[in-house]
């Protein structure tokens, strides 16, 4: 081989990796590599369930916006109220029961359904009430099917193995929303089928069954579809039976509402009965048969709805959907939504390569955002799709702003280099603050709701005094650190260390308008964190106390305080000495959480029960505290404390006996003994009077 063979044969790499250089620094490959990694990591995150939560958030935005106000003119709702609890008492008797039923039958209602269990008598009337049970062939009872962790509740005697006995289970997400409606689950044990109520009434209303087609189901002119895994704004989800999506539609108040005084102390309203689907349930705030729907996990604003609704919810969709008025929503195949993420990312490379000017751009990623938007609604409401606007709108924005980040890095990394000048001594979201707003900190700040929390680890100064200096520093160094990263990772900030204790701001120095959802969260997760802390150290020999949380949602002056050559970012006002005083509470009720009822009344995403109205000492006012249920908490505490809370509430002697059984059987439990301690020692009512503090 010659000498320039040779060279040319030792050029070749070089040349290829110089031509590779210089193809891979071209803009519209950059843009196409961003593009393509967008894609690739999107569609994954996605099938992992990791995009599920924003999915479904949009998913109820939509249901609630679209869901109208109408009432419907097929079913009504026979329901138990307070008032009707402090009339006829609770559990309703067979009685009481029994007499609602013959109002409700003297009315010609078509069918009836009731969401009451009764597989035991509750005299008195039990044989009054078994005579309309056999005599009515189109009432129908609900039952609990029994499986793994439960078990169950039967049917009423005389209803069973007469088709007339139906679920009355509900299908939760994450956070306990109700989003799908079962259908028909499968008893294990005994390979039946069984139809849950609104299913049952349905079919009664319309004289059709439900039939399977393909692998859907049919009623009537209609087909329902299946929820499936993946189905819509679900990528990870239990499909266990036959579900569907509920729509909603109607909204929150969709049916209207008779009351047990009221068709019994109003014989003429029976007549409003007549031919319509008629549920008979309870519709009690004291009673735990609540639900969230996407009227209250979203921008809905509306409470929790009663157990019964959602039956009638069912019921109402599927005789629609049967009378070919109305068609389930359905998604897309799925790749054909993953055709439509990938085109999204291409137009947002494509949107960085033509605009190069940030403000343009945002203008421009806007706009796409309500261009998919848009579409999304429109074919929510009018073609009756699911479109998968989350994860295009991620795709479009992502690439856009990945490629303006590559095609502007060296200004970012300029920025870079000044947010780490600064982060040595301040919060690194006051810089942020800083750099959108291009100002430094200044005197004075704002008044603003904000929710506060304060941390105390119990008999600190006594488990001090028994190590030295150096220890104790190293401990709460390292105690410090596991519940900062809570509250980090919870989005709150960590204004300052107080002794063994933390101050720590929700709603500062950023909005966050979920801020009190947010510090019962990172409460719950501290107190989880502190326990896992502590038994580590005990492992090891070193006793350390459980730590107690305060939590207070209320005004603070939030700001820059201090002087002009040492500025430190705090919040000033009443609000945080609540918070202090809600913490030294815990030492006397004997919990780890407590939290106010201004904290609570903000809350979308947690459940509380109340411990009691606490006056405080050196205050005139009463602070409502409650505690959060926690999801390992027992079904059955829960429901018998509410039941000795409601005694308690009503100053009934009964309810001395119930705490007492409730402490006997749940010993652990702090608020049901903190109530049995002051009712064994003369004390009554929920109103109690700190004599220290």
């Amino acid at each position: 081989m010659d000498s320039g063979a040779v060279q040319a044969a030792q050029g070749a790499p070089a040349r290829t990796g110089h031509w590779l250089a210089t193809l891979l620094r071209r803009r519209f490959v950059k843009a196409l590599m961003v593009a393509s990694l967008v894609v690739l990591m999107l569609l994954p995150l996605r099938e992992a369930g990791w995009l599920q939560g924003l999915e479904i958030s949009a998913y109820d935005s939509l249901v609630t916006f679209f869901a109208g106000s109408q009432e419907s003119d097929r079913v009504v709702l026979v329901v138990t109220t307070e008032a009707d609890i402090n009339r006829f008492g609770y559990p309703i008797s067979d009685k009481v029961l029994a007499a609602v039923l013959t109002r409700v039958f003297a009315g010609g209602p078509k069918v009836v359904g009731v969401d009451l269990y009764r597989d035991l008598p509750m005299p008195p009337g039990n044989e009054e009430l078994q005579a309309i049970q056999r005599a009515q062939d189109n009432l129908y009872w609900v039952f609990k099917l029994r499986d793994e962790g439960n078990i169950g509740i039967p049917p009423p005697p005389v209803l069973r193995e007469t088709g007339r006995e139906v679920l009355a289970d509900h299908v939760t997400d994450a956070g306990g929303a109700v989003r799908r409606a079962l259908l028909v689950a499968s008893d294990e044990r005994t390979g039946n089928n069984w139809r849950t109520l609104g299913v049952a009434l349905a079919e009664r209303l319309t004289g059709q069954g439900l039939r399977p087609i393909d692998n859907e189901l049919a009623l009537g002119q209609g087909r329902i579809p299946l929820v499936d895994q993946p189905y819509g704004p679900y990528s990870k989800v239990d499909a266990a039976g036959y579900q569907m999506l509920f729509d909603y539609r109607g909204g929150h108040r969709r049916f209207r509402q008779i009351s047990f005084a009221e068709i019994i102390d109003r014989p003429e309203l029976a007549a409003t009965l007549r031919n319509r689907l008629v549920l008979v349930g309870t519709a009690a705030l004291s009673i735990k048969d609540h639900f969230a729907t996407p009227f209250s996990t979203g921008w809905g604003g509306e409470g929790l709805l009663i157990g019964i609704a959602l039956h009638a919810h069912v019921a109402d969709q599927l005789i629609r959907v049967a009378n070919g008025e109305a068609r389930n929503r359905v998604p897309l195949p799925r790749i054909v939504d993953h055709v439509a993420i990938s085109a999204a990312a291409i137009a947002g490379a494509v949107l960085s390569l033509l605009v190069w000017r940030v403000t343009l751009v945002l203008v421009a990623l806007l706009l796409g955002l309500g261009l998919v938007g848009g579409a999304t609604a429109w074919a929510f409401a009018s073609a009756g799709l699911l479109l998968p606007g989350v994860p295009v709108a991620l795709a479009w924005v992502l690439s856009a702003a990945g490629c303006n980040f590559v095609m502007h890095s060296a200004g970012l990394r300029e920025r870079t280099q000044l947010r780490r000048s600064f982060e040595s001594y301040l919060d690194p979201r006051i810089i942020n603050q800083m750099m959108q707003g291009d100002t430094l900190p200044s005197f004075g700040g704002e008044h603003r709701e904000i929710t506060a929390i304060f941390t105390d680890i119990a008999g600190f100064t006594t488990t001090a005094e028994t190590m030295d200096a150096a220890t104790v520093a190293g401990l709460l160094g390292d105690y410090f650190g596991v519940l900062t990263d809570v509250v980090v990772e919870n989005g709150g900030l960590v204004n300052d260390f107080i002794g063994d204790g933390l101050l720590v701001l929700f709603g500062a120095p950023m909005h966050q308008p979920d801020h009190a959802d947010r510090a019962v969260d990172a409460a719950l997760a501290m107190a989880e964190a502190a326990q896992r802390f502590t038994a580590g150290l005990a492992a090891r020999g070193i006793e350390w106390g459980h730590t107690r949380i305060g939590v207070h949602t209320g005004t603070a002056l939030v700001g820059n305080i201090g002087t002009r050559g040492k500025l430190k970012y705090g919040a000033l006002g009443d609000t945080l000495n609540t918070a202090s005083r809600v913490e030294g509470l815990n030492k006397y009720i004997g919990s780890r959480v407590a939290v106010t009822g201004e904290t609570v009344a903000q809350c979308r995403r947690h459940v509380f029960r109340p411990i009691g109205d606490i006056i405080v000492k050196g205050r005139k006012h009463a602070l409502p505290i409650l505690a959060p249920v926690s999801p390992g908490e027992s079904p059955a505490l829960l429901a018998r404390y509410a039941q000795a809370y409601a005694a308690l509430t009503q100053e009934d002697s009964e309810a001395a006996e119930l705490f007492a059984a409730l402490h006997r059987d749940f010993p652990a439990d702090a608020p049901a003994a903190f109530h049995a301690r002051r009712l064994a020692a003369g004390e009554s009512g929920t109103l109690v009077v700190m004599q220290e503090k």
